[in-house]
């Protein structure tokens, strides 16, 4: 079970600058602890109803910090999160602190239990909760939810006020003096800071604004910064007026990754753990290049997270990161928008990776947010990996996917290689939001999955190599995936209904299956997995091969729809489906309800071959399987040729040449034609004898070629042909 660890900030006091022939004078600034040593499971996360085969767990709450101090008799929000989506909580609040009940969102009310009790409730389930407070005196004040609590310190109303980066730089600063927090003060020591005075170190002065904030980074252009180290790539991040980073070398997130200002980081870096960092500047979400030039950034456990707070309704986060090499052992991936932003956040957000290389765990997981993938992407879950900076590095959970997002596009021309050690490789549409998996004009996707679990990931419980939860696979003009698995799990899963298959002109699908050897149907068992109302559609010239080796005597069907489908091959699309199950109760193509069709018309070839011994002498087997008794099996201008049971050479049993409108029906595996022609009368009265699907090795239809029709150029010259031949 993947743990997550919330970052404890401690409350202290702030001391002001001492002034200019004035004595220092102390005040008592407010910060908002997030007591959260309590550890989140990822399993809790948004389970799927169809794939929640984890135990409940109570949902876990947590404080987010303000990104400006609260001020008595001055409204402010308090934000609350969750580890799961839940509808309701209750808030304890101490006396002297009110909800401010007019201001409350259409979608949440809140209801005075007794007391001090108040219910919040949301009409839908949610993750992030905003509650507007006020508080009638300067204090201190604790705020709980279950076993959660925070304490908020209230200014007087006549307190100055200063901004979020100014009391993480005091706080630090203080901390440094009073040895309170060895985090704080252990980052400080590492960091590497321009030339200044010690009061200026990773500090912002109480009259100094976000732009004017000390950073180390060099700007080689307007909007342009030059980084090197995580301190300078964290000011660079955090900085809305820089519009691209550029990495000039390699570099690590440290064991102390607070980047004062900017990042509330974390006092440790250890092997095979998950831990987050916040990104806290507010308003800083934008359009963002980060051009790494071939460098390496280790993250280590680290997943940079950034707080809701970043975000900007005017420009929300449209990051690209390229040209890079990530290390991380995060199962979460080193750039984590689940773990901060909100969901309406979340969903207008934008990633997109070009040219990467990731080594180590997952490399994304924006369940609501679209991703983007250009040029060459490599992403190989290894159990631990060595960098230029660390050594035999062990992964969180390395029974992870590759990639979890609401949806997904490789671009044109782009490669995507992806493998796991234990687990699925892609997962869509997850949470509910309707997304696709989209390959445009010939790109390629390359999948290796291994081993026998499911997969740690809860999205992913499926463990399909590519899973649609709520949407389509979509395969543009020359696009290729190649799915190569050997695990007893779906190579794709269509689990939502009505969704499609597509593979469009001259794209192809191949998946090659070893060793599988599950019994059973299930949403993701069977190789192609396809939910009621689906739809599977080959192109002219489109390619869908599945050759499954190794299967034993497994009997789960090679494709698998629970309910009614469409299955459409159109002129010179390819089919070629093998199996070598021995087993009698396993069909080829296997359709649940009886509206189903499969139809082509001049496809190049469809080929449906059992290439094992059928055991036993039981004949209630069949290559198609439909169930009910009206399922339409409707092929047009074909030649046909058939294997009898047993029979393995290169010469079928039957051959006929040309079939037109042949209309059959099926209940279960036994088919009965309805229409059938030829041009001779015989070759259709045999076709009505012998042909079936039913209990035989092997059938075959092929393209019949396309008649060419030439005419010479007409002549009044006797003498010539073309004068009376045409």
């Amino acid at each position: 079970m993947k743990i997550k660890k919330v970052l404890v900030v401690v409350s202290v006091s702030l001391i002001c600058f001492p002034s200019l022939f004035f004595s220092v004078i102390s005040t008592s600034m407010p910060v908002f602890a997030i007591e959260n040593s309590v550890e989140l499971s990822r399993e809790s996360e948004l389970m799927d109803p169809l794939t929640n085969t984890t135990e409940t767990k109570a949902p876990i709450f947590s404080f987010e910090e303000h990104q400006e101090p609260s001020i008595a008799n001055k409204q402010f929000q308090l934000v609350v999160r969750s580890s799961q989506d839940v509808s309701e909580f209750v808030l304890n609040l101490p006396k002297g602190v009110s909800i401010v009940e007019d201001k409350q969102s259409a979608d949440s009310k809140f209801t005075n239990i007794e007391g001090n009790q108040w219910q919040v409730r949301t009409n839908s389930p949610q993750m992030t909760f905003s509650i507007p407070l006020v508080v009638e005196k300067a204090g201190a004040y604790e705020i709980a939810v279950g076993e959660s609590k925070t304490m908020l310190n209230i200014q007087p109303e006549e307190s100055p006020q200063t901004t979020e980066q100014e009391i993480i730089s005091s706080e630090e600063n203080e901390t440094e003096k009073t040895g309170e927090s060895t985090i704080e003060e252990e980052a400080s020591g590492d960091r590497e800071e321009p030339s200044s005075t010690t009061e200026d170190k990773g500090q912002t002065s109480a009259n100094q604004t976000d732009s004017e904030k000390v950073v180390s980074y060099s700007l080689a252009a307007e909007g342009v910064a030059e980084v090197t180290n995580w301190t300078e790539f964290g000011q660079a991040f955090g900085t809305p007026s820089i519009t691209t980073i550029e990495v000039t070398d390699d570099f690590e997130v440290p064991a102390k990754s607070t980047v004062p200002g900017f990042i509330n980081g974390v006092g440790s870096n250890p092997s095979g753990n998950a831990q987050f960092v916040y990104l806290t500047p507010a308003n800083s979400s934008r359009k963002l290049v980060v051009n790494g030039n071939g460098h390496h950034i280790d993250f280590g456990s680290v997943s940079l997270v950034p707080m809701p707070a970043t975000h900007n309704d005017q420009s929300p986060w449209d990051i690209t990161f390229n040209d890079t090499t990530i290390y991380s052992g995060n199962w979460w991936g080193f750039w984590s928008v689940q773990q901060g932003l909100t969901l309406a956040q979340q969903q207008i957000s934008k990633i997109a990776l070009k040219d990467m290389s990731f080594v180590g765990n997952q490399m994304l997981a924006p369940y609501y947010t679209h991703v983007d993938l250009y040029g060459k992407i490599d992403n190989h879950v290894v159990a631990s990996y060595n960098s230029p900076f660390r050594t035999n590095f062990a992964v969180n959970t390395p029974n992870s996917i590759n990639i979890e997002s609401r949806s997904l596009t490789i671009k044109e021309d782009a490669v995507v290689n992806f493998s796991t050690l234990n687990s699925g490789n892609i997962v869509i549409g997850v949470g509910g939001v309707a997304g696709s998996l989209t390959l445009e004009k010939n790109a390629t996707l390359n999948i290796e999955s291994n081993g026998t679990l499911s997969s740690a990931n809860a999205q992913a419980q499926t463990g399909s190599s590519i899973d649609i939860s709520n949407g389509n696979l979509i395969m543009d003009e020359g696009s290729t995936i190649n799915i190569d698995t050997n695990r007893s799990f779906a190579a794709i899963s269509l689990r939502s209904a009505n969704s499609s298959l597509e593979i469009t002109d001259g794209a192809k699908l191949n998946i090659n299956s070893k060793n599988y050897a599950y019994t059973v149907n299930g949403v993701n068992r069977n190789l192609v997995s396809m939910s009621s109302g689906s739809s599977i559609i080959v192109g002219s010239d489109g390619e869908l091969k599945v050759n499954a080796e190794g299967q034993g005597s497994a009997s789960a069907n090679i494709f698998h729809v629970a309910g009614a489908a469409n299955f459409t091959i159109f002129k010179d699309g390819l089919l070629d489906i093998k199996s070598d199950s021995t087993s009698t109760s396993q069909s080829l193509l296997s359709f649940a309800s009886a509206g189903s069709t499969f139809q082509f018309s001049d496809a190049k070839r469809v080929n449906l071959e059992r290439t094992g011994t059928i055991a036993g002498t039981s004949t209630a087997n069949g290559l198609i399987n439909i169930a009910g008794s009206t399922g339409l099996l409707d092929i047009d201008v074909q030649s046909v040729k058939q294997w009898a049971r047993g029979n393995f050479e290169v010469i079928p049993d039957h051959s006929w040449t040309p079939i037109f409108n042949l209309n059959l029906r099926y209940t279960g595996v036994v088919p009965r034609i309805e229409t059938v022609s030829s041009i001779a009368q015989e070759t259709a009265d045999s076709f009505k004898q012998y042909f079936t699907t039913q209990n035989v090795q092997r059938v075959l239809f092929e393209k019949i070629p396309d008649v060419e029709v030439t005419i010479d150029p007409l002549t009044e010259d006797p003498k010539e042909v073309n004068s009376h031949t045409i």
